[in-house]
């Protein structure tokens, strides 16, 4: 990535946000339903969730055919992963209370579960995840006719894809420990997307760095891709934010300047790639990128 100069650094941390986990909890794992004869893609329907067929995949959806939201966020989960996992990571249950509608689709079944090498050709889980968006749009009140989606892992590196395939349909991006993957000259879109990116130096199973197999590029590399896209300044405002993990010792969060779409970047500092995610530490360092409201 291109050397950025800060025009700005915050050395003032948030309220319980140095050092360890403070006095946020662990996300306890989410309470199957009391039907255990109901399952959706072979696995139990968590809590607070229906399971909804949509083109033949069956999806998680957190949400109330007779409620308004204000937005559509759409989870992916990694490779190996499951709906109610990613779920969890980022809490459905609390941003369906916050007001919006949560899709968790499944995965492909292949050993990456998405199409998400990206190249010249709309993959077939683009065209799904379309879908899935008009689908949702078309079945429950929902503001725009767009989606936020939230990716770990491999839903990660699918979340980048649709930036690459369908950006037309997505108001932003939350990538969690999973980046670009595949050909940045496939990737020739001109629409900007709200990108906020976390990953931590210290993840081992899927590096900052990237790694030749799997064609995952670097988390610089991906960044400077939407940095040109979103028409962002070199500069950046740099601040502190919560620790993710109980064990962490906190968040560097660097956010462009200048960009007609928010790139942001969160350093998670000393978090394994599998972890105990604090979802209340991540929404608090998203939702403003996001434009999420508590």
């Amino acid at each position: 990535m291109k050397k950025i100069t800060p025009i700005l650094v915050l050395t003032t941390c948030l309220i319980s946000a140095c050092g360890g986990g403070g006095n946020k909890k662990v996300n306890a794992p989410f309470i199957e339903s009391n039907n255990k004869d109901t399952l959706c893609a072979g696995r139990a329907i968590p809590e607070g969730s229906t399971c909804v067929s949509v083109d033949g995949r069956e999806n998680l959806v957190f949400g109330d055919t007779g409620k308004e939201y204000e937005g559509l966020i759409i989870t992916l989960h990694g490779a190996p992963g499951y709906m109610a996992k990613v779920a969890g990571i980022f809490d459905a249950n609390m941003l369906e209370e916050k007001g919006y509608l949560v899709v968790s689709p499944n995965g492909n079944g292949s050993a990456w579960q998405w199409d998400s090498n990206t190249d010249a050709n709309i993959s077939d889980d683009s065209n799904y995840i379309a879908n899935l968006i008009d689908y949702a749009h078309a079945n429950y009140t929902v503001e725009g006719d767009k989606a936020r989606i939230f990716g770990y892992s491999a839903g990660g590196f699918m979340a980048y894809t649709l930036a690459c395939h369908i950006p037309e349909k997505l108001s932003g991006v939350v990538a969690l420990a999973g980046q670009f993957r595949g050909d940045f000259n496939a990737c020739s879109t001109q629409t900007p997307v709200a990108i906020h990116h976390l990953h931590s130096p210290s993840d081992k199973d899927v590096p900052m760095s990237g790694r030749e197999y799997g064609k995952i590029a670097s988390v610089d590399a991906t960044l400077t891709h939407w940095l040109k896209i979103n028409g962002c300044e070199d500069q950046f405002v740099q601040a502190a934010d919560p620790a993710v993990t109980a064990t962490s010792a906190g968040t560097s969060t660097l956010a462009w300047q200048g960009c007609v779409s928010p790139v942001v970047l969160s350093k998670l500092d000393g978090v394994a790639h599998e972890s105990d995610y604090l979802s209340d530490a991540l929404f608090e360092i998203y939702q403003s990128s996001m434009a999420l409201e508590n």
